[in-house]
């Protein structure tokens, strides 16, 4: 197979990126010459050879379609398995790549601190002045929670993620080990790739809710739990070296949280049994990591009393230990008389477990653990041990800090219209309001806020005479107010509202938990933050004068000052995005957080953001750390929430070394985003801005929703009805199953838009914005809005990024897809001339002459895969062709289709 060569710097072992790609792709060679014959790889490196030539231009290209037009599907099989096979193999050298780049970073800035790191960040506090006493103050107010969604553009299945493992953790050990036998790891590498070779890429079944959540738990099983004390080490380790004559405590800043088996919106199988039996599982896994790090220190702590002396403290545990567990008692004071440590943490072992099976002895809630591993901590520190308690033990008690009982908070989302009709039907059957949903905003809010204040119950216990969907709304509530009653307590903190457009649709959610105990009567005791998603381009813009609305009602206030007098509110960029396109959804996203944050904090509460971004760009996505410095100022304060999405959870936490730099990034940014200087000429950027959004949401709309041809358009010439049969998740890929582009979720629109190479959520509007912008404004301007407003550069990177990944050439095969020719011609002819006037514009404003000319990994990266990416896609359009004309009814032309999909999508890295 073809290797392109790309210098990519060396280890410290010296070994570099070619070394890798070599020895990965010969493996591959191998392992296919072996299984299928010389004849595919020969295949593989015509189409690829092809594929290079064609970009170069001439009349490769339509060789190349000739070529895939004359393979049969087992065949085609084959090349679309090779392609994806590389392209996973080439990830892992990639990625080994980045974990040396990080090391060669450490090298070359020392003894500076790492750009990026949590000690840069601390350092930067204590340049600025910042006195111990107000680090204390940010550090407790501060807080971080990555949130974790389901995979749906994640296509690849779990026993391939864990092959991929294997053999990343050859790569290392080679890089680790500079004697390594080259040779062992390439027996190990083509035991591991025949077995991926060998597997299916599709998975038999849909995935089900349960799968998913299992799925995302594996990476904190694997790399998220020795991550994160590694990450508070390096903030207790900063915190020391720059304020050395002060003791600052680290909190627990940094959690995690989840929509896994919570998340209800347009999913029917997400039940409340289904949420119940999720808490079940995360709980469970929990659990069960802990029992075993409980049990490894045991075994770890082997002081003797006769030695260290007596073990202060340690009776309260020993003594319930004895009376809960004498059997085991008499066995440890037998084996292990004078090891008061390892007999002490074997009971805590016990009760772990017991809690984990619902047994006399078990811990009620987390703090429990905590204090009884602090008393140990104390024991060991009075009794001559304290470097033995700042080692193991105290990796487990963050551990028990940051994970609890679930490791991750789960969020519960729902639709306000699910409640509002539920509300409409109780209302009308009891004979209260004939038609609630009709009634203007204000009586809706005095309805409501009416029923919050009054003692009396609105709902009856027996809910079975109403319509099914208003059963199982109740239910959920019902649910929630038992589950955070029981062994789920704290698990669940925060009920999301999507689709939010007035302060009734929080009312409603208020109202039901009133019903349903989870608050007392007029909002006080509310175990549940209620949270509004404003996602649209309408609702972002209402968004201040919605929260002023709810703010002002004394029942909402109640509620609020029960769970802390903070307001969680949600920016969703995804739905944004398809609704206005990119530039003005970023830019009413931004002006939404400036005006909410003014209106909380007029009603003298506090503030966090919840912020719904995807993995790729036209879901929010690009660089974490630069996405927290580019958000207003003021708005962060230390505290933010993100959703972590799709393909980016693999490629963020599937590697420990990337794990620890993804979260120490997102962490830095959080605490130091308040630091950054604002621009004297920010109101002149910020009017420009506003000409921008204005000008690139008329060019996104007088397409997307005006142009009567567009949707047969988009559903012709990208792979959008194939993508909804992909077995990628458990949500539909719609809302509504009748529902059109508004009812059509934003990830198959992004993905969709992806694999035909178009990319259009991420730059449509862009380019005549620019034009506009550069001919009132100047060139001199926009250059200097890029070089000083982080807002306004991040806008251009992550444009620049996906403008890189689109393909003209290729998406024009795509539109051909569509038979009219002349309304086809004519749309793509508008979205031709825009992305192209795009590209032109973002090299004028980032002077650079080529797309990610100062991202050079990225741009190689890009280069590198673009001949192995083009053979699939012209795959992908003749599969599609015969699939189409064969009506949708071939299972094996729609398999490998489906086959095409994922190799696209590990081709590109962004899915969607």
């Amino acid at each position: 197979m073809t290797i392109p060569p790309v210098d990519e710097g060396e280890s410290l072992s010296g070994r570099d990126f070619d070394a890798d790609e070599v020895l990965l792709t010969e493996v591959l060679d191998e392992v296919v010459r072996q299984s299928d014959g010389e004849e595919v790889l020969e295949l593989h490196n015509r189409a690829v050879a092809l594929s290079r030539a064609a970009h170069d231009g001439g009349p490769a290209a339509d060789r190349l379609a000739e070529l895939v037009a004359e393979l049969d599907l087992d065949r085609s099989a084959v090349l679309v398995r090779s392609l994806t096979r590389w392209f996973q193999l080439v990830n892992l050298a990639e990625d080994n790549d980045r974990v040396r780049r990080l090391r060669r970073r450490d090298l070359a800035e020392a003894p500076a601190p790492r750009r990026g790191s949590l000690r840069e960040a601390i350092s930067r506090l204590a340049e600025r002045g910042v006195s111990a006493a107000e680090v204390q103050v940010l550090l407790r107010r501060a807080e971080l929670r990555p949130v974790m969604t389901a995979h749906p553009t994640e296509a690849r299945r779990r026993t391939t993620l864990e092959k991929l493992e294997r053999i990343f953790r050859v790569l290392r050990e080679l890089d680790e080990r500079p004697d390594a036998d080259v040779e062992d790891a390439r027996r190990q590498m083509l035991a591991t790739v025949q077995e991926l070779w060998g597997s299916d890429e599709l998975r038999a079944i849909s995935l089900t809710v349960l799968d998913e959540v299992r799925g995302g738990l594996v990476h904190f099983v694997t790399t998220i739990a020795e991550t994160i004390p590694r990450v508070y080490r390096d903030l207790e380790r900063a915190l020391a070296e720059y304020y050395p004559d002060d003791e600052v405590e680290v909190p627990p800043l940094l959690n995690f949280g989840s929509w896994i088996g919570g998340d209800r919106d347009g999913n029917p199988n997400v039940t409340p049994e289904m949420t119940v039996q999720t808490l079940e599982l995360m709980r469970v896994m929990c659990l069960r990591f802990l029992q075993e790090r409980v049990e490894l220190l045991a075994g770890r702590l082997s002081l003797s009393d006769r030695i260290s002396g007596h073990a202060a403290d340690l009776e309260p545990i020993l003594e319930l230990g004895a009376e809960l567990y004498p059997e085991l008692a008499a066995h440890l004071a037998a084996i292990n008389p004078e090891e008061p440590y390892r007999r002490a943490l074997t009971f805590l072992r016990e009760r772990v477990r017991a809690t984990r099976r619902h047994e006399p002895g078990e811990y009620s809630e987390p703090s429990e653990l905590l204090a009884d591993l602090r008393r140990v901590e104390r024991s060991l520190c009075d009794g001559g041990g304290s470097l033995t308690a700042t080692g193991d033990l105290q990796d487990v008690i963050r551990q028990v800090e940051v994970f609890g009982f679930h490791f991750a908070r789960l969020d519960i989302r729902e639709h306000a219209r699910v409640h509002q009709r539920s509300l409409h039907e109780i209302y009308a059957s009891l004979g209260i309001c004939e038609d609630y949903s009709s009634l203007p905003e204000s009586e809706r809010i005095a309805r409501l806020a009416s029923d919050i204040a009054d003692r009396r119950p609105l709902i009856p216990s027996d809910i079975g005479g109403f319509s099914a969907s208003t059963r199982e709304t109740v239910e959920t509530f019902r649910m929630l107010r038992e589950a955070l009653a029981g062994d789920h307590r704290g698990a669940v903190e925060t009920y999301i509202v999507s689709g939010t457009e007035s302060a009734a649709d929080l009312l409603e959610v208020l109202l039901l938990m009133k019903e349903t105990s989870l608050t007392s009567a007029g909002g006080a005791d509310a175990m549940l933050r209620i949270v509004p998603l404003f996602e649209a381009g309408a609702t972002l813009e209402a968004a201040p004068a919605t929260m002023d609305t709810l703010l002002s009602q004394p029942v909402y206030r109640a509620a609020l000052r029960s769970v802390g007098d903070e307001q969680e509110v949600m920016i969703g960029y995804s739905d944004s995005n398809k609704d206005v396109g990119y530039v003005a959804s970023g830019w009413a996203a931004y002006r939404a957080q400036v005006r909410t944050a003014k209106v909380i904090a007029r009603h003298g509460a506090t503030w966090v953001f919840f912020h719904g971004r995807g993995g790729a760009v036209g879901r929010g996505g690009g660089p974490t750390n630069a996405a927290i410095y580019a958000l207003p100022p003021g708005t962060v304060q230390g505290r933010l929430k993100m959703t972590e999405q799709g393909e980016v959870l693999a490629a963020k936490y599937g590697v420990p070394e990337i794990a620890h730099r993804e979260l120490e990034l997102a962490a830095a940014a959080t605490l130091t985003a308040g630091l950054r200087p604002t621009s004297e000429r920010r109101a002149v950027f910020e009017q420009v801005m506003e000409e921008m959004a204005a000008d690139s949401e008329r060019t996104y709309r007088e397409l997307v929703h005006d142009d009567p041809d567009f949707v047969q358009f988009f559903t012709s010439v990208t792979p959008v009805d194939e993508i909804s049969r992909l077995r990628l998740g458990s949500r539909p890929a719609k809302r509504r199953a009748d529902g059109g582009i508004d009812d059509l979720r934003a990830i198959p629109w992004v993905f969709a838009w992806t694999q035909s190479r178009i990319v259009l959520p991420a730059w449509l509007g862009l380019g005549t914005a620019l034009v506009a912008a550069r001919e009132h404004h100047g060139l001199e301007l926009l250059q200097e809005m890029a070089a000083e407003w982080p807002f306004f550069a991040t806008l251009l990177l992550n444009a620049e990024m996906a403008c890189a990944k689109a393909d003209a050439k290729l998406a024009e095969r795509y539109t051909r897809l569509w038979e009219d020719v002349p309304a086809r011609e004519r749309i793509w002819g508008v979205l031709a001339a825009e992305l192209q006037r795009s590209q032109d514009e973002l090299g004028l404003v980032l002077q650079s002459e080529r797309l990610l000319d100062h991202q050079p990994v990225l741009q190689a990266s890009i280069d590198r895969r673009a001949p192995f990416v083009a053979p699939l896609s012209f795959v992908q359009l003749e599969l599609l062709r015969r699939l189409r004309t064969a009506g949708g009814i071939d299972d094996q032309l729609g398999r490998i289709s489906l086959l095409t999909i994922n190799g696209i999508a590990s081709g590109l890295r962004n899915t969607g």
